[in-house]
C-alpha cells in the first residue's frame, strides 16, 4: 500500500508535517484548516462553547476554531491556563485573531454547552500533572458535550494508554487517526488539513530529521561489512567508509584484501563466525563485491539467528544466496536489491514500471519479513505493508559503488533505529548527498557521496 498506513504514530505524523512544510504547506496553513474543520463539526453540537487552550499547536487549532465559531454567531469563551508569553508564537498569533473576532477570554472554568479540549498535544506523554491534571479532572465532571482535537488530552497517542485523560464524546483528529485512537475509533472523525499527497507518499526531510540523535560513544553500533573478492575489491571498503561517516562507532571490514584506512578495522574472512562473535558486532552488512560466496552468507545468517539483537543488511551477492532460501528475517533486516536482484528474489521478471516495482518490493518484504529498498530511478522503500517512494537523486547515481554506499549508511542507521526508519532515512540521505555532489562538483561519485553524507546529517547530529 503506497503511503504510511491507515493509522499513524506521532513520529510518522511529524515526518509528514515536516515534509509538507518542505513542499510549501506550512504549519500556519495546516492549523487554519484544522481549526476551521473543528469549528464546522462542533457548530452542530450547540450554541455556547468553552475552549480550553494549551501552549502548543493543538492550542492553536483550538483558537482557530474559536474564531470561526464566533464568526458563525456562536458564544465562544477561551480558558487559557498559561501566560501569553508561554505560548508558541503561532498559537499566540491565533489568540490575538480570536480575541479580535469577539471571542471572550475567561479566568474561571465554567461549564458550557460544548467544551473543546485543545489542551495537551501528541508530544505530551505520561499522566498529566499540575494545571493540566486539574483541568482534565474538571472537564470530566461536567455534563457538557466534550470534543477533543486530534487526541484526548492525557492519552498516549501511540498506545492509547490513558491513566487520566479527557473522556471525549467526539475526537476530531487531523489527517489520519493516531494509532492509539483504535480503542475509541467509533468516536473519531478524521479531517484533512491540506497535507499534499507527496508528503504522505514520498520521502522527505522529515524521514531523516526525526531519526534519533547520535548517542555517546559505545551506543552507535559495531558494524561488520562482509564482502569483496578478487573481482570486486573496492565495494566493501566503500560500504565501510559510508557506515563510518554515517555515525557508526566501530566498523569492521571482513574482506580478502587489506586497504590502508586507519578509521576501519580489517579482518580476514577465515573463521568468520568466530570473528563475528569475538568482535560482538551488532549490525552485519553482507554482500558488496562478495562474488557469490554462498558459504559466507550462510555464516551471516547463522550469526543473525543466534543473536536476537543483531540486525542485518543484505545486498548484492548475498541477495542471490537469499533467493534460494525460505527464511524469516524476523523484521530485523533490510534488503537492498536492484531490479535484477528483485527478480531473482521473486523467481520471476519484475517490470521496470512503478506499479510493478511497488508490488515487487511489497512482496519481497512480505516473503522475507524484512524491509526492502528497491533501487531505481524512483526508489521504493517497503516494510510491513507500507511503501514510500523516493525521487531525490540524479542520473549520475547509477554509477558502480553507489549501492555499496547506501548499504553502509543503512547499516550505520540500523544501530540507532528500527529497520523502517533506517531504510527511509538512509535512502533519503544518500540521494540528497548525491544531489549536493552534482550541484557542487558536476558528478555524484560514491566517494563524493560518502564525504557529503555527514553534511546532510548535521541537522540531526548533536
Amino acid at each position: 500500500m503506497l503511503g504510511r498506513g491507515p493509522y499513524l504514530t506521532v513520529r510518522e505524523m511529524r515526518a509528514i508535517e515536516r515534509n509538507s512544510e518542505a513542499l510549501g504547506f506550512g504549519e500556519e496553513l495546516m492549523m487554519e484548516n484544522a481549526g476551521s474543520w473543528v469549528a464546522r463539526i462542533a457548530s452542530r453540537k450547540g450554541k455556547e462553547f468553552l475552549i480550553v487552550v494549551g501552549k502548543g499547536g493543538k492550542g492553536g487549532d483550538g483558537l482557530v476554531a474559536a474564531r470561526h465559531l464566533a464568526l458563525m454567531g456562536k458564544d465562544v469563551y477561551i480558558y487559557l491556563p498559561y501566560k501569553t508569553c508561554e505560548l508558541k508564537e503561532i498559537t499566540r498569533k491565533n489568540l490575538e485573531r480570536a480575541l479580535a473576532s469577539g471571542v471572550k477570554l475567561v479566568n474561571v472554568l465554567e461549564e458550557r454547552e460544548v467544551i473543546i479540549d485543545a489542551l495537551l498535544g501528541t508530544g505530551i506523554k505520561g499522566r498529566p500533572r499540575g494545571k493540566a491534571e486539574e483541568i482534565i479532572k474538571w472537564i470530566n465532571t461536567t455534563n457538557s458535550y466534550k470534543i477533543s482535537i486530534d487526541v484526548p488530552s492525557g492519552m498516549n497517542p501511540d498506545t492509547g494508554e490513558c491513566e487520566l485523560c479527557v473522556k471525549a464524546d467526539l475526537v476530531i483528529t487531523v489527517h489520519k487517526p493516531k494509532i492509539g485512537l483504535k480503542k475509541i475509533e467509533n468516536n473519531v472523525i478524521s479531517v484533512e488539513i491540506g497535507i499534499p499527497r507527496a508528503a504522505e507518499e514520498y520521502l522527505g526531510p522529515g524521514d531523516l530529521e526525526l531519526m534519533p540523535r547520535r548517542e555517546r560513544k559505545g551506543l552507535n553500533g559495531r558494524v561488520a561489512i562482509l564482502g569483496g573478492s578478487e573481482l570486486y575489491q573496492g565495494a566493501p571498503w566503500l560500504s565501510a567508509l559510508a557506515a563510518f561517516r554515517a555515525g557508526a562507532d566501530l566498523v569492521y571490514v571482513y574482506t580478502p584484501n587489506r586497504m590502508n584506512y586507519p578509521e576501519l578495522i580489517w579482518r580476514p574472512q577465515e573463521n568468520i563466525l568466530d570473528s563475528f562473535r569475538r568482535d560482538k558486532v551488532d549490525i552485519i552488512v553482507s554482500g558488496p563485491g562478495l562474488a557469490q560466496s554462498m558459504t559466507l552468507t550462510q555464516y551471516v545468517l547463522e550469526y543473525f539467528k543466534e543473536n536476537e539483537d543483531a540486525k542485518l543488511v543484505l545486498d548484492a551477492d548475498s541477495l542471490k544466496y537469499l533467493a534460494n532460501l525460505e527464511v524469516d528475517l524476523d523484521g530485523r533486516a533490510v534488503l537492498t536489491p536492484h531490479l535484477g536482484e528483485a527478480s531473482k528474489l521473486l523467481g520471476k521478471k519484475v517490470e521496470d514500471e512503478l506499479s510493478s516495482r511497488i508490488e515487487a518490493a511489497e512482496r519481497i518484504a512480505e516473503k522475507y519479513n524484512a524491509c526492502v529498498i528497491l533501487k531505481g530511478k524512483v526508489d521504493v522503500v517497503s516494510c510491513q505493508g507500507r511503501s514510500l517512494l523516493n525521487s531525490a537523486g540524479n542520473s549520475y547515481m547509477t554509477v558502480g559503488g553507489t549501492g555499496d554506499v547506501l548499504a553502509g549508511v543503512v547499516g550505520a542507521f540500523l544501530a540507532r533505529d528500527e529497520p523502517w526508519w533506517a531504510s527511509k532515512a538512509a535512502t533519503y540521505a544518500v540521494t540528497k548527498a548525491g544531489e549536493v555532489c552534482f550541484e557542487e562538483r558536476g558528478h555524484s561519485s560514491p566517494t563524493c557521496i560518502i564525504e557529503e553524507v555527514p553534511r546532510i546529517l548535521r541537522n540531526i547530529a548533536p
